[in-house]
Formats: C-alpha cells, sequence, structure tokens
C-alpha cells in the first residue's frame, strides 16, 4: 500500500504538495477517481479519491478516517551531536525511525563536528521514512542546540535521564538502568565522535542524568543511536 503525506487530512479537500501530486500522477499514473491512502504523521489516515490529477497540485477529496492510537509504549528522546558528514545523519534519522523513535535533539557540545543543521531536508528524509515502513506517527526532529541549554530544559521533565559516555571506569550499562526503573519516558544523550568531556558529563549528573556505557566496543555517533533505539525497542 501506498501512503501519501499530507500535514492536515481535517478538511474535506485538500491540495497535495508538488512532491507527492508529481509522484502520485508522473510516477505512478494515477487518474481522477482513483483512491489513495493518506497520512498526516499525528495518528490519522484517510482514503482519497483523486478530484483533479494536476502533476503539480492534485486534488483529493477525503472520503474517510481512521485514527491510530501510537502503538509503543514508550516515549524516546534522543539528543545527539550531529556528525560531521550530513550522510551519516540522514541514515541514522531515516534507521532510527524504522526501529522507533518520537523525537529527536541536535546538541552542540564541545568536541562537535558540525553546529548547523538543515532540519528541513532531515525533516523530508522523516516524512519518506514513515511512508515506506507504514507509520502514522511522525518523529519530531529539533535544530541544534547548546548541551547546557538542552539539559536545563529537561529538568522538569520526568523521564529516565541518562548520558552515554566512553569513560574506561564506566560499568552501569543501558540495559540495567532499564532493568531498574519503570519510567516510560527515557532521554538519551549522545555525543560526538570526540566524545562528551567530564566537565560535560558532571554537568549532566548535576541534573540527573546517569552515566551510562553502551558496551566494550567504540560506536560511532550515529551507530550508537541506533542502538540505543534498537535496546529499547526489545526491552520495551
Amino acid at each position: 500500500m501506498q501512503l501519501f503525506y499530507h500535514p492536515d487530512l481535517s478538511s474535506p479537500t485538500i491540495q497535495l504538495p508538488e512532491e507527492e501530486s508529481k509522484h502520485l500522477v508522473k510516477v505512478l499514473r494515477k487518474q481522477k477517481g482513483d483512491k489513495i491512502t493518506l497520512i498526516d504523521g499525528k495518528g490519522n489516515e484517510a482514503v482519497g479519491i483523486i478530484e483533479n490529477d494536476h502533476s503539480k497540485k492534485c486534488l483529493i477529496q477525503i472520503s474517510s478516517r481512521i485514527h491510530h492510537p501510537l502503538n509503543r509504549s514508550y516515549h524516546l528522546h534522543i539528543a545527539i551531536a550531529p556528525t560531521k558528514q550530513t550522510e551519516r545523519m540522514d541514515w541514522y534519522i531515516e534507521k532510527a525511525i524504522e526501529i522507533g523513535i518520537d523525537e529527536v535533539t541536535f546538541i552542540e557540545t564541545q568536541n562537535s563536528e558540525r553546529n548547523k543543521i538543515n532540519t528541513e531536508r532531515l525533516e523530508k528524509i522523516a516524512i519518506a521514512t514513515i511512508k515506506q515502513s507504514k507509520q502514522y506517527w511522525l518523529p519530531k526532529i529539533n535544530g541544534i542546540k547548546k548541551l547546557p541549554v538542552f539539559i536545563d530544559e529537561q529538568k522538569d521533565v520526568v523521564a529516565l535521564k541518562l548520558i552515554a559516555w566512553c569513560e574506561e571506569e564506566q560499568t552501569q550499562t543501558l540495559l540495567n538502568q532499564l532493568r531498574n526503573s519503570d519510567a516510560q519516558n527515557v532521554i538519551i544523550l549522545i555525543g560526538p565522535e570526540g566524545d562528551f568531556t567530564k566537565h560535560e558529563v558532571t554537568m549532566a549528573k548535576t541534573f540527573h542524568f546517569a552515566a551510562i556505557t553502551l558496551g566494550t566496543n567504540i560506536l560511532r555517533t550515529e551507530t550508537a543511536g541506533i542502538f540505543v533505539s534498537a535496546a529499547l525497542a526489545s526491552h520495551y
């Protein structure tokens, strides 16, 4: 089943964005009167009938709607330092969404390789991913925030708060923390290739983030992010 995206399915008639219209008419060869299925990234699915098969502004008449509750029992928010190569962050967003994630915030740390991110590009990747993997909820993607700002914003959030750290003496694992907590809301900090500094970890601990290890192997930033998503999907 091919899914199409529109951010608002509440109106009786909607106009698809140019990119979606072109794919519908030029690639899939859909015509006036054909039925299509749409999602809005907010849990809603709709069946629509093509009223106008214009390749730049296709009009859809909505015939039925259904709401899908979020089927995960947990909420995962990963704050991650963007990699130097944008392709690696593109890959991370795609795979993290396929596995399961609710929110991503990019953070600037002392050892960060990049302090700018193209959120519009990543949102397009996110939309394409939920369409491909047949999901109804679009994860939230936030722009870059400095690490102290992000940590301070979480001070009143009730959650299991963790910071992944490659310190050799660190023995507390992600799975241990998950097993010892009944929290359904999880926030995890993942640093750049150069890792978090001791000062940054100390600051995070002050705001009730527990330091954890993701194993004995040193992981790339994006691999660490995927590991976390997979671990939570398996645990819950």
